[in-house]
C-alpha cells in the first residue's frame, strides 16, 4: 500500500504559505487585496481562490484568481465577480456561519450541502470548497474561498486548515497595513494644518492692524481668530470630531481615525451640533467654514 501523501503535501504547502505571506507583508491594503488570491492559490495548489469583503449584512466578492487551464468556468466566474454582487448573509449559509463562529469551513459537496450559495455555485461549478473568515478587532471583515475544480482530487480537511492559517495571518497583515495608512493620512493632515497655521501667523505678522481694534476685541470677549470662536465651546475631542466632519468623514470613518467607538462619535457629534447651535452636520460645516473665512 502506498503511503498517504497528504501530510507531506500539506507540510510543503504550509512552508509555501509562509513565503507567500512574507511577500505580501510589505504591500499596501490595495496591493494586499489584489495579490492575496493568487498567492494563496499558488502556495496551496488551489485552482481558484477568491477574496471577499463583509459589508453589514452582506458579503461582496472582490478579487478572483483562477487557473484557466483547469477552470472550465473561468470567464463566467470572473465576469460574475467583476459585477461586484452583494450576497445576503442569510441563515444556513457557510458564510453566515463563518461570521458567527469565526472559524474556517469545508463544504465537501456543493450538491448535497445546503450551506452553499446556489447562484454562485451554478456559475462557478465548484464541486467542493474551503473558506475562512478574515477577523480584525474581533469582527469578520471578509472571507477567502478556494477550491480544486478540474483537479484529480478535491479539497479536504488539510486544505481547511491551510486556508484558516492563511486567513489568520493575512488579516493581521491587512489590519497593520490599514493602520499604517491611516497614521500616514493623519500625519499628512496634521502637517497641512500646521502649514496653514504657520501661513496664517506670517500673515498676521505682516498685517497692518490698528491697535485700538485689537484692544477692543480683547475687552469685549469677541477677539481672537475665527477658529477660536467656533471652537471655543468645544472640548479637544469635539474639535477633532468637527475637523473630521468638515473633511467629509462618516461616523464610521471618524471612529476608525480617532480609535473610538461609533457610538462615542455619535455622542460627540450631537454635542458639537448643540454647542454650535445647529441641527445638521452640513450646518456645522457651514458654520465652521464661515467662521474661518471671517464671516459672522
Amino acid at each position: 500500500m502506498r503511503p498517504d501523501p497528504g501530510p507531506e503535501r500539506h507540510a510543503a504547502a504550509r512552508a509555501a504559505l509562509g513565503t507567500a505571506l512574507r511577500r505580501l507583508a510589505a504591500g499596501s491594503t490595495e496591493q494586499l487585496r489584489a495579490r492575496a488570491p493568487e498567492e494563496l492559490s499558488t502556495a496551496c495548489g488551489f485552482t481558484r481562490a477568491m477574496l471577499s469583503a463583509v459589508r453589514g449584512s452582506r458579503w461582496v466578492p472582490l478579487r478572483l484568481h483562477t487557473r484557466d487551464d483547469l477552470d472550465p468556468a473561468a470567464a463566467a466566474f470572473r465576469a460574475y465577480v467583476a459585477r461586484g454582487p452583494e450576497i445576503p448573509l442569510a441563515n444556513m449559509l457557510a458564510e453566515t456561519e463563518m461570521v458567527r463562529r469565526r472559524t474556517a469551513v469545508l463544504v465537501p459537496s456543493t450538491l448535497l450541502d445546503r450551506r452553499a450559495f446556489r447562484p454562485i455555485i451554478e456559475i462557478a461549478r465548484s464541486p467542493a470548497y474551503v473558506a475562512a473568515p478574515l477577523v480584525a478587532e474581533g469582527r469578520t471583515i471578509g472571507f477567502v474561498h478556494a477550491d480544486r475544480v478540474g483537479q484529480s482530487r478535491t479539497v479536504d480537511e488539510g486544505d481547511r486548515r491551510l486556508i484558516r492559517a492563511f486567513a489568520d495571518e493575512f488579516a493581521v497583515l491587512y489590519q497593520h497595513s490599514w493602520w499604517v495608512e491611516r497614521l500616514a493620512e493623519r500625519t499628512r493632515w496634521a502637517a497641512g494644518e500646521l502649514r496653514r497655521a504657520e501661513e496664517a501667523l506670517r500673515g498676521l505678522d505682516s498685517a497692518d492692524l490698528p491697535l485700538p481694534a485689537v484692544l477692543q476685541g480683547s475687552a469685549d470677549g469677541h477677539g481672537g481668530s475665527p477658529e477660536a470662536r467656533v471652537d471655543s465651546p468645544l472640548t479637544v475631542r469635539e474639535r477633532e470630531v468637527l475637523a473630521q466632519i468638515v473633511d467629509g468623514a462618516t461616523n464610521r470613518v471618524v471612529a476608525h481615525r480617532l480609535q473610538v467607538s461609533e457610538d462615542t462619535v455619535k455622542t460627540h457629534v450631537r454635542s458639537v451640533l448643540r454647542k454650535l447651535g445647529v441641527t445638521t452636520r452640513s450646518a456645522a460645516v457651514a458654520r465652521y467654514l464661515d467662521t474661518r473665512s471671517g464671516r459672522p
